[in-house]
């Protein structure tokens, strides 16, 4: 099996690593909240996107969305370019922390009719700051706003924590009273393990712990006991991943730097330097042969590493990668959902 662009139903990019903010649990910072070494602060190629993305090569693209790993979307200088690029498709998602830009540009994005903003809000205004550091609730609600009055399609997502989980039910009132569209909440336990505490860090300096809402701290305490029990070097067992990304799902992620990836869970393997990222970069082979600011997406289609590497990766436990194993491989008894 082989990548084919005309199955392709949705793509999410990653438009920029530059962010206003220092959230404790995104992955641009280490443990002792400092920026990630190997991280190289930049913005995706919109001359590239035009060149090299030839939409005619997807006529089942029906879904974009524009997310950060790294970074927040609106963070690109040229993010409506981006989303005008897109104005045919059917449905066009962007999401961030909404403190970034004024008033008038968050009308503007407004008048582009297949876009849905999600605002990242996480509490009331004096809680929002303690998971999204140095955020500026009433700017990010006046944005908000301004994109609802405008005519906007918003959906306001809470990541539930201990310190937040009490107003949840104010903040679903306001979402409404404000016209969200839709209020999402989703609980963290990234990275809790166990202990439920996430000791946060700004430069080596501690500030507080984070903790896990009430609700899950038990269940996710024994899921991540599974998860870590389940993977093995016993290729009894072993099954080929089901596939989350372009396989079974019609999905591709492009990250900053331009490299066409099978999924999110991969965003970092080009650039960072761990053990994990390097064993994806031998499967990979040449990394230019799926950069979008050197290739043609039909180009990067015909790769060995869509013709063959990937899949061939997935014949055994001693040659999957645990990326792929940990993500989406069904020998796994469970997972543990990661938040953003």
């Amino acid at each position: 099996m082989q990548l084919d662009l005309a199955k392709i139903n949705s793509f999410t990019f990653e438009p920029s690593t530059f962010c206003n903010l220092h959230c404790p649990q995104c992955p641009r910072y280490d443990t002792n909240g400092y920026l990630d070494k190997n991280l190289t602060q930049g913005h995706l190629s919109l001359d590239s996107m035009v060149k090299n993305f030839d939409l005619t090569k997807l006529p089942s693209l029906q879904n974009v969305t524009f997310e950060g790993d790294y970074g927040d979307p609106m963070m690109n200088p040229e993010i409506d370019q981006f989303v005008d690029f897109f104005k045919d498709i059917e449905s066009i998602k962007l999401i961030t922390n909404g403190s970034i830009r004024n008033k008038d540009y968050f009308a503007n994005l407004a008048t582009h009719k297949n876009l849905q903003v999600t605002f990242s809000i996480d509490g009331l205004e004096d809680t929002n700051h303690i998971y999204r550091i140095n955020s500026n609730w009433n700017k990010t609600i006046a944005n908000a706003k301004s994109f609802i009055d405008a005519g906007g399609n918003a959906t306001w997502k809470y990541i539930i924590f201990k310190h937040n989980q009490h107003q949840v039910e104010k903040a679903r009132q306001l979402a409404l009273d404000l016209g969200f569209v839709n209020f999402e909440t989703i609980h963290s336990n990234r990275n809790f393990w166990g202990d439920n505490v996430w000791p946060v860090y700004i430069e080596g300096k501690y500030q507080y712990d984070l903790v896990m809402t009430d609700t899950i701290a038990l269940d996710v305490s024994t899921k991540s006991h599974n998860k870590a029990n389940s993977i093995n070097n016993d290729n009894t067992n072993f099954k080929s991943p089901e596939c989350n990304g372009w396989m079974d799902t019609g999905k591709l992620y492009v990250n900053y730097l331009g490299h066409l990836l099978p999924c999110c869970m991969t965003s970092g393997v080009t650039w960072k330097d761990t053990i994990s990222e390097r064993l994806f970069r031998k499967i990979i082979g040449n990394i230019d042969d799926i950069n979008l600011n050197i290739h043609n997406i039909s180009d990067i289609e015909q790769s060995d590493f869509y013709k063959f590497r990937l899949f061939n990766s997935w014949n055994s436990v001693k040659t999957c990668h645990n990326t792929c194993v940990g993500s989406c491989s069904n020998s796994l008894n469970t997972s543990v959902e990661q938040t953003g």
